[in-house]
């Protein structure tokens, strides 16, 4: 259970496969099958977003909510031009104004830094850079825009320069339209910079939580300290990188009993392995769920 205030951005980090992704979705109703909801409430100002209709979950999208996916070029529609995909979330809006449809999409690019934007309206997603796919996919997000955006790895296979500048549109999209950003990686880096608070998820369990800055400096959890020994250096040149044994479980393996990282926990004891550990706070909004005999 988390909660994500107004304008606020929330970072949720974890390896791939701790369910990150699994847990954004259903917000949207996106949840992919055979997965199903079997209990708990997902509330999006005041109102129960689970039993909703599909004509109900379609007035939210978009408008109210909006998602920025890992892979922007399997989520835009290769025989589409660009420009027409981004204008649809207006027409879909209720916005029957072409002229100002079209004033609105060329803006909307202009802002995010794509060049030539009148060029780039016409053109097709093969056509771009993977940065300037992920720009539209941005563009299509915010058009209408939403009280919450969903960031899904949103600088994954980009290059340094590249993701500088998307992590810089995000903050601006926060800062100017007051959108709350519920952004998940993998990168501590990118949750660092960004995110005021941080959860650190692992086996669909979040095993810590608080201020960013907490989380990282005095990280309380050892799988933390493990993502944290992971980073890469100048301090580490030359030396060999740091890594955490052993591989998150599947779901078809179930989630151990216990604390899920116990198996890969080096200084897991006898009820690391038998009792998920009730969250502990460590004061001023930073939480952990482990036991205070173990790392602390």
């Amino acid at each position: 259970s988390f909660e994500l205030m107004p304008g606020e951005i929330l970072g949720i980090v974890g390896e791939s496969g701790c369910g990150k992704s699994l847990t954004a979705l259903p917000i949207l109703g996106l949840l992919p099958p055979p997965a199903r909801i079997i209990s708990g409430s997902i509330v999006f100002d005041d109102r129960e977003v689970l039993g909703l209709s599909p004509v109900e979950l379609r007035r939210l999208r978009g408008r109210d909510i909006a998602i920025v996916f890992q892979e922007p070029f399997s989520s835009l529609n290769p025989l589409m031009r660009v420009g027409r995909q981004i204008a649809e979330a207006l027409k879909l809006r209720g916005e029957r104004d072409r002229a100002l449809i079209r004033r609105r999409v060329l803006e909307i690019m202009t802002s995010l830094g794509l060049p030539e934007a009148e060029k780039l309206y016409h053109s097709y997603p093969h056509q771009l850079s993977g940065g300037m796919c992920q720009r539209v996919m941005i563009a299509l997000a915010i058009i209408c825009r939403p009280r919450l955006l969903i960031a899904d790895e949103p600088t994954t296979a980009l290059d340094p320069a590249v993701q500088a500048q998307l992590l810089e549109l995000l903050e601006k999209i926060n800062r100017e339209l007051g959108s709350a950003i519920l952004l998940i990686s993998h990168d501590l880096r990118v949750i660092k910079r960004l995110c005021r608070r941080a959860l650190v998820m692992y086996a669909g369990r979040i095993l810590e939580r608080g201020p960013t800055e907490k989380v990282l400096s005095a990280a309380a959890h050892e799988y933390t300290r493990g993502l944290l020994l992971s980073i890469p250096s100048r301090e580490m040149k030359g030396r060999a990188l740091s890594n955490i044994p052993g591989k998150v479980p599947s779901i078809e393996e179930g989630r151990p009993r216990g604390c899920p990282f116990s198996p890969r926990c080096p200084r897991a004891s006898g009820s690391c392995f038998s009792v998920f550990p009730e969250e502990r706070d460590l004061g001023g909004g930073h939480r952990v769920n482990c036991p205070p005999e173990n790392p602390s």
